[in-house]
């Protein structure tokens, strides 16, 4: 059997693994990232499954805690020069507009949501952010229609980000760097002298001085760590609804809040219109059963994923585009389905499993901040932590034999 043999193997080609790969490469490190290909579809699917299947994501600093906020200014500093060298354009200039009520109500604020914990935290990146009021909010997006009592928090210069073509990008820059992409899943690993062998689904097996594990919400079920990582997985619900006309509305992107007579009605994303793989333009909602379907193993897993996702989130969507956009005629919708993860801490993980092995983990905003958690990830790969951010904000959390440890999920609830 031939066996091929490098420094650091990535496992995991998303948003995170190939952004590791890009950085090692372009160290000078005999790297090799290996994931597969995204699924042709969801209806038989069986195996992996990631989260950024998506044309977009929003890039912005109205973010908590700070330190997602301070990652993904990082990434964005680096996204000029990614786009040069590779020739892949994957932003879109946006506003990004945090639309809630002006009063929240004792007991109903959330992180996601605190009006003033937001704009603090883009002043301490000398981010501008205008706080509009009621009239404001009217004035400014005029074809948009919001609850009456509601504001906003509003970045001009964010962006939406498109994380498939973030992971060509990322992908195309490896690869031209030297690191080797391979087109597989690894099933198993287990430690020799000196590395860990790992063995791929196809049965061709490689071995590694260092392996670093990139396989997001699904890293408790890949069953290629030995203990559990005190984490959430799960199956989240995407609404795409066709948009006919996109240039003849003018919208920003938002995480909306929506109240009613103190009750909430909808707490989630609302994408500007972006074109998909069909050729179609879409509108993107998500956020109304995010907590409804957690999922624990890879067969959980597949099974969410060929359900399509959560049919009731469309009618939660057509409720919130017919009071956002009153006459607007809006074309069909279709659910996708979609993984999301959440740690106790809200921040990522990037630590050390063993002495051959590295766990990089987002927590929800993965492709936002993913290239500059996978630089920090290549850094912890090849030696000590160098950093101003201290290595101790990134250490994971494990669950403990024998315990019932129940995993934060504070900040997603915001999205119910």
């Amino acid at each position: 059997m031939n066996i091929s043999h490098h420094e650091v193997v990535v496992v995991g080609a998303g948003p995170i693994g190939s952004a590791t790969a890009r950085h090692l490469a372009e160290q000078g490190v005999d790297v090799a990232v290996v994931g597969p290909d995204e699924p042709a579809t969801f209806e038989d699917h069986q195996g992996t499954w990631a989260g950024y299947y998506d044309e977009g994501r929003l890039a912005h600093v109205l973010e908590v805690p700070l330190m997602t906020s301070i990652l993904t200014m990082r990434s964005i500093r680096r996204f000029e020069a990614l786009r040069e060298k590779t020739g892949v354009e994957f932003t879109t200039p946006t506003h990004s507009v945090t639309v809630l009520p002006a009063d929240m109500g004792e007991g109903s604020a959330s992180l996601w949501f605190d009006r003033d914990l937001l704009a603090a935290n883009a002043r301490d990146l000398g981010v501008e952010v205008h706080e509009l009021d009621e009239e404001g909010l009217r004035a400014n997006y005029p074809d948009l229609s919001f609850e009456p009592g509601h504001v906003a928090l509003v970045q001009r210069d964010a962006f939406i980000l498109n994380p498939r073509a973030l992971v060509r990008a990322e992908l195309t820059a490896a690869v031209a760097a030297g690191a080797t992409l391979v087109r597989d899943e690894i099933v198993r690993t287990e430690a020799i002298a000196g590395g860990v062998r790992l063995t791929g689904r196809s049965g061709e097996v490689r071995t590694a001085a260092q392996v670093v594990l990139a396989t997001g919400a699904a890293s408790n079920a890949t069953g290629l760590l030995s203990r559990p990582l005190a984490m959430s997985a799960f199956g989240a619900t995407v609404v795409l609804a066709e948009v006919e006309d996109p240039e003849s509305l003018d919208m920003p992107t938002m995480m909306l809040l929506k109240h009613r007579d103190g009750k909430s009605l909808f707490g989630g994303i609302v994408m500007a219109p972006r074109p998909y793989p069909d050729g179609r333009w879409y509108l993107k909602l998500a956020g109304a059963s995010l907590l409804d379907h957690p999922l624990e193993t890879s067969e959980e897993i597949s099974a969410w994923v060929r359900t399509g996702g959560d049919p009731s989130d469309i009618d939660m969507a057509v409720a919130v585009l017919d009071d956002l956009l009153p006459g607007r005629r809006i074309g069909p919708m279709h659910a996708r389905p979609c993984l999301v993860s959440a740690t106790p801490t809200d921040r990522p993980y990037i630590d050390r499993v063993d002495e051959h092995t590295v766990i990089a983990v987002e927590a929800e905003r993965g492709a936002m901040s993913a290239d500059e958690i996978g630089r920090l990830t290549a850094m912890l790969s090849q030696g000590p932590w160098r950093d101003t951010v201290p290595h101790e904000v990134f250490k994971a959390q494990w669950v403990e034999p024998a315990c019932d440890t129940e995993h934060s999920t504070d900040s997603l609830v915001a999205l119910r």
